[in-house]
């Protein structure tokens, strides 16, 4: 009897060693509980060009748009160039995958007689939107179906598009 308690010895002493080992990789993979983790907002990015739209356009100028959300409301950047002249217009169009045009969902304010190059940046909420919800709108973007596009007196249906994708 007294040799089955001395051979158990090593396994308790393994078997203790194997939980210190685990209760100290738990410590350290948790670590400082007061860490605050960023968290980052939700973004759309859409790349402009002549080939995005609907007809496909022959044209130079090119835009990134960048959609952020946070709080709340929606932010957005829109650097083009190479237009063929002033804009008359920049929304945020859909329901609408590649290829097929909709309706306007958010219009840029600050686009209707912006310069051929230039950035266009504002904010909107869902009192800005013309047709949908904020929740309605980021499923459009989440699902691949808003786009933005820039218009000019040349081409009034829109110069320039992008469908927006989700980048974080």
């Amino acid at each position: 009897m007294s040799s089955s308690v001395t051979s158990s010895r090593p396994l308790i002493a393994i078997a203790g060693l194997m939980a210190a080992i685990v209760v100290t990789a738990t410590a350290v993979a948790c670590g400082d509980d007061d860490t605050v983790v960023a968290v980052k907002d939700p973004t759309w990015v859409a790349t402009l060009n002549g080939a995005g739209e609907n007809p496909v356009r022959a044209v130079a100028g090119t835009a990134t748009a960048t959609i952020v959300k946070k709080n709340g409301s929606y932010t957005y950047t829109v650097t083009y160039t190479g237009m063929s002249g002033p804009l008359t217009g920049g929304h945020i169009h859909g329901p609408a995958a590649t290829g097929t045009n909709a309706n306007v969902i958010v219009p840029f304010n600050d686009a209707a007689g912006a310069p051929a190059s230039g950035t266009l940046s504002g904010t909107f909420t869902s009192t800005n939107t013309t047709t949908i919800s904020n929740d309605s709108l980021e499923v459009l973007m989440r699902t691949g179906n808003a786009y933005v596009n820039l218009h000019t007196t040349q081409f009034p249906g829109g110069e320039i598009r992008g469908q927006l994708a989700k980048t974080q």
